[in-house]
């Protein structure tokens, strides 16, 4: 009897066990999916509403000057079926590292087993809600977004964070417009051929004509660069040459490239004193007979490849203007991208228009909308899916120095950092470092954000700078501002870090 109560109390006891077990795995489940984590939740970037009629479309400007495209039925419900009516628009854009750093949205980048921080050329995000309820953008109809910039380096892709799988998903370019700009030129989108560079068929030097013996750099004409021990023959029409400027001091010999295939001619300039005297002889590139039989070889080799490159090109180039006769969309890329530009041109005035009239104030926190920030490049792209838009690179991080840091407030009190980050100036990004080591760029104005116990904790360029941190400088105590409570809000954070 006396066993069955143990064998009872045992079972009691695993049944406990088992019970905290699963409400820590729920605990731990619940803390995973917080994938974007706003580090300091007061201060988060916040969100501006707006309401388009759905079946309609709409048009919203943003008071950073982007332009948001809502063709109509542009959402579905979440059992595929059409939105119609006011649909409420959330829409909130992250334009410098400060922002970035408080929305809590992970920027870092794996590819091929590489870690990389994203320098952003626009970020934002956007949701979408009919009667409290979320749509989805319906897959016939999707919305576009120029989001405005500064940035128009044609390196920057565009990605969208699936929160999901935690992870940036290569979304392809974004295209540049310049709001404001009339016309593009309109360019041929055919392929050319004639800049594939054809190989020279080698010579067999000969005595009938004088040789010249120059050194060249491999590397300055494509169709030389794979004969070895190349020697240069007077051309048999070649007429004004001296056997005499042999003989000459001459302070440069230039070789270069002459219209008729496998001409080239040299040039010899005189010394500082006779800087006047110069002499220039048509030849031909030519090899002893050691060195022609290996000469044809590669020649032979390289002529082959040559003429399947034609022929690619060739193929290439009847397939696209194949393409480009039937493009029912005017004749090519360039006068979509013009027509797009001109969309843009007509919304923007007639919104300028309607502020005028209207005038109409954006909140103060943002300012006024006026032309000087609705004119300016904007990266146009649809989007298949709300939710946050990046257009960025991963930025290679520069050469740095690793040193053990501490941390104090203005007090010299030492307090307890729950994020580092590091800011290079001119730099859209930033680095998340670790807790107890950064690794500081060398010869870069740096500044230091982060959090300790939710409040935003900074140092500021000149102050980082004053800390005369050099490539021997193995640890550092790190003086930082710690903001009161009170300015613990987006605005203050904002006005801090310019």
């Amino acid at each position: 009897m006396k066993r069955r109560n143990n064998t009872i109390i045992a079972a009691i006891i695993l049944i406990v066990i088992l019970i905290i077990a699963k409400c820590n795995c729920r605990t731990q489940t619940k803390i995973a999916e917080r994938f974007v984590n706003p580090p300091i939740p007061t201060a988060d970037i916040p969100f501006t509403d707006y309401s388009v009629d759905a079946a309609k479309g709409d048009t919203i400007i943003y008071p950073s000057g982007s332009v948001l495209l809502f063709p109509k039925d542009a959402f579905v419900d979440k059992n595929g079926k059409v939105v119609k009516g006011k649909v409420n628009i959330k829409y909130r854009e992250f334009n410098n590292p400060a922002e970035q750093f408080l929305s809590g949205i992970p920027m870092g980048y794996d590819s091929a087993g590489v870690h990389y921080t994203f320098e952003s050329a626009g970020m934002c995000d956007i949701q979408a809600f009919k009667d409290g309820q979320p749509v989805f953008v319906n897959k016939k109809n999707k919305p576009v977004i120029n989001i405005a910039t500064q940035n128009t380096d044609p390196a920057q892709n565009l990605y969208y964070l699936d929160t999901v799988t935690k992870q940036w998903v290569n979304r392809g370019k974004s295209e540049i417009l310049e709001v404001g700009k009339k016309d593009i030129a309109n360019t041929s989108t055919v392929p050319e051929v004639v800049n594939l560079p054809k190989p020279i068929k080698p010579s067999l030097m000969n005595n009938e004509m004088p040789i010249i013996k120059v050194t060249i750099d491999p590397e300055s004409f494509e169709e030389l660069k794979a004969y070895n021990n190349l020697q240069f023959q007077v051309d048999k029409s070649e007429k004004r040459f001296n056997p005499e400027a042999s003989n000459t001091v001459w302070s440069d010999i230039r070789l270069k490239k002459g219209k008729k295939n496998g001409i080239y001619f040299i040039k010899f300039t005189g010394t500082n004193i006779d800087k006047n005297r110069s002499v220039e002889y048509k030849v031909r590139p030519v090899l002893s007979d050691k060195d022609y039989a290996k000469a044809m070889v590669v020649y032979n080799r390289q002529i082959s490849a040559y003429e399947k490159k034609i022929d690619a090109r060739l193929a290439s180039y009847k397939a696209n203007r194949e393409t480009y006769l039937k493009d029912s969309i005017k004749n090519s890329v360039i006068d979509k991208e013009n027509e797009k530009t001109a969309q843009l041109n007509k919304i923007i005035e007639a919104k300028n228009a309607e502020i005028e009239a209207q005038n109409i104030i954006v909140d103060a926190q943002y300012g006024q909308i006026s032309n000087n920030n609705l004119n300016r490049i904007v990266r146009n792209f649809q989007i298949e899916r709300l939710g946050i838009w990046n257009t960025d690179k991963p930025f290679n991080t520069p050469t740095s120095s690793t040193l053990q840091t501490f941390y104090v407030n203005t007090n010299k009190d030492q307090i307890q950092m729950h994020s580092v980050n590091l800011l290079i100036k001119d730099i859209n990004c930033y680095i998340s470092e670790r807790l107890d080591k950064i690794s500081v760029p060398i010869n870069m104005n740096c500044m230091i954000i982060g959090a300790s116990e939710g409040r935003f904790t900074y140092i500021t360029f000149d102050e980082f700078k004053n800390l005369n941190i050099t490539p021997a400088t193995k640890t550092q105590t790190i003086p930082m501002h710690v903001v009161s409570q009170e300015n613990n809000n987006y605005a203050f954070i904002k006005s801090i870090i310019k």
